[in-house]
């Protein structure tokens, strides 16, 4: 069921159930963050930069500094700097942090002294060959200046806490076992480090094109890490951001879907077609823990959580060999919004938003043809405004934000 509500009215003016669900009433005092995958981590980092009012905290997993495309519209020129890292000078993050404070002083974005107290998990894993984890770098070193205790309040791992030999993919580690369908066979001595997965992009033959959906099962035990449970890098941003979480437990909540129009702010943005057209999906779904229903008063966090690239619903990929799903066409649906977040998100009581982005086109020199988030300009007109107040997908997820944290 999709409810097409104003973004302007509070939940307790609609009544707050749809679909027999209870969403969220939580006061104005909740406790905000944000948190992204790869393309969705720079869009997460230009969240927390640009209303550093609204969130708390950021996580950035295989992401990279704020404006770090600049205003570039050149695909090619973006692949190469934002993913390849090429020309990045070590430790110069001051271009971009130059930007911020300028950004601030002319309004653009919130005072950038909001994040002194800014909780920030960075993890930009040593062995991903995707994203080159020295932009993750500069993103570490742009929040060290800003913050008033980096020691305590910037996380940065470029491997996972006592496995520094263990190799880790791109993408998210988690502890489900559903997304051990997904890889080869052959991977199983190295879960977090899938066969192939790191071969990108481009692949001559589809069938071995790694780690769709870029999400991975790290078991944990198994012959090679014993540690009991298996590991969720969810957990961990989330426990970073609020501290004292407890651990996950099967979600019992509900997915309701809303329609993601109604959150833009965009005079040239009236039908699904011209949100496809610029890069935003059609549905926001949001996952509600069962103790939001019986006791409203104990949900007191809200948490956006952003997919990367081919990571939203109607994405279709072709499974690996060596797979259980090989040569399978499947489509990615609610891999990401029904995932890592919400076994963590059940037992601490955080709402859950995840909006969705989408694909401008199909081809290599399109805009943007595997539904990234906007974290480089895709049209000329952007080019000024994308990481900033003004840009259009900022704008949506802000509303969707002060939307579910309405209330008495």
């Amino acid at each position: 069921m999709k409810a097409l509500l104003s973004p302007l009215l509070s939940l307790v003016a609609m009544g707050l159930f749809l679909s027999g669900a209870v969403i969220a009433d939580v006061n104005s005092s909740k406790k905000v963050s944000v948190s992204g995958v790869s393309s969705g981590a720079y869009m997460a980092v230009q969240l927390q930069v640009a209303y550093s009012e609204t969130f708390m905290g950021v996580g950035s997993v295989a992401g990279g500094p704020y404006f770090c495309a600049e205003n570039m519209t050149d695909i090619t020129a973006i692949k190469l700097k934002c993913m390849g890292g090429a020309a990045i000078v070590p430790d110069n993050y001051e271009p971009y942090r130059d930007k911020a404070i300028q950004l601030s002083k002319d309004g653009k974005i919130d005072d950038v002294s909001n994040l002194k107290q800014t909780k920030v998990f960075i993890f930009n894993s040593a062995t991903d060959q995707v994203i080159n984890p020295g932009l993750g770098y500069l993103s570490v070193l742009f929040f060290q200046y800003f913050s008033a205790n980096p020691s305590s309040n910037v996380l940065a791992w470029n491997a996972i806490p006592g496995y520094f030999d263990y190799a880790i993919a791109h993408g998210l580690p988690t502890k489900l076992e559903k997304f051990d369908a997904y890889i080869d066979y052959a991977d199983q001595g190295t879960p977090c480090a899938p066969a192939n997965s790191q071969n990108y992009p481009w692949f001559p033959n589809e069938l071995y094109r790694g780690n769709d959906p870029w999400l991975y099962h790290c078991p944990y035990p198994n012959e090679y890490t014993p540690v009991k449970g298996g590991y969720s890098m969810a957990q961990d941003i989330l426990g970073h951001i609020y501290g004292n979480i407890k651990d996950a437990v099967e979600p019992s909540g509900e997915i309701t879907s809303y329609e993601q129009l109604q959150f833009v702010d965009n005079p040239e943005i009236k039908t699904v077609d011209d949100l496809h057209k610029h890069g935003i999906g059609e549905t926001l779904y949001v996952y509600t823990p069962s103790v939001c229903k019986s006791n409203p008063d104990q949900c007191d966090k809200l948490h956006v959580a952003l997919h990367g690239c081919q990571q939203f619903p109607e994405w279709t990929f072709t499974g690996k060999v060596g797979s259980p799903k090989a040569g399978e066409k499947i489509q990615f649906d609610d891999l990401f919004y029904n995932g890592p977040f919400n076994g963590v998100a059940e037992a601490n009581g955080i709402i859950v938003l995840y909006p969705q982005a989408y694909n401008i086109g199909t081809g290599q020199d399109d805009i943007n043809p595997y539904g990234c988030w906007e974290f480089w300009p895709f049209y000329e007109e952007d080019k000024e405004n994308y990481y900033t107040q003004e840009g259009t997908e900022m704008r949506m997820i802000k509303a969707m934000v002060d939307h579910f944290s309405s209330g008495d």
